[in-house]
């Protein structure tokens, strides 16, 4: 069950997570730091109010059927919860996420959604998290 609101309708657009491949560094630090831009200087309350709490999230993504339409959604939700986590990667030049959430474990319901947007829109996702009771 949804509980307080602790983030809400974060949005970014222009760009998609991507888990591999040559762009997948520079994707995740751009969301990163699109996050953060949203944020301000609000960062560190939302990470207090997320702290040691279950937590339900839900992502939206807006994607063009030719391309990202196929990518599955547990492997582009992985990627944003990586990022609001503290480390992106566990390569050993780890990326520091955001620290949003620090235990994954406090995860207790995700829910996900993809829609296929026209062309010459873009692609896009979205996301709240909430506190599960």
């Amino acid at each position: 069950m949804k509980g307080d609101v602790l983030l809400q309708n974060i949005k970014v657009i222009g760009i998609i997570p991507v888990s591999s491949g040559k762009k997948a560094k520079d994707a995740k630090l751009t969301i990163r730091e699109a996050i953060l831009t949203k944020l301000g200087k609000n960062v560190d309350n939302v990470k207090k109010r997320c702290a040691d709490k279950p937590l339900s999230i839900n992502i939206a993504f807006s994607l063009h059927k030719t391309t990202h339409s196929k990518k599955d959604l547990d492997g582009l939700s992985d990627v944003l919860i990586k990022i609001l986590g503290e480390e992106m990667s566990s390569k050993k030049d780890a990326l520091k996420g955001l620290g949003i959430i620090t235990n994954t474990n406090l995860i207790h319901r995700i829910i996900l959604e993809k829609s296929i947007i026209a062309k010459d829109a873009k692609e896009e996702f979205s996301f709240s998290i909430y506190e599960w009771e």
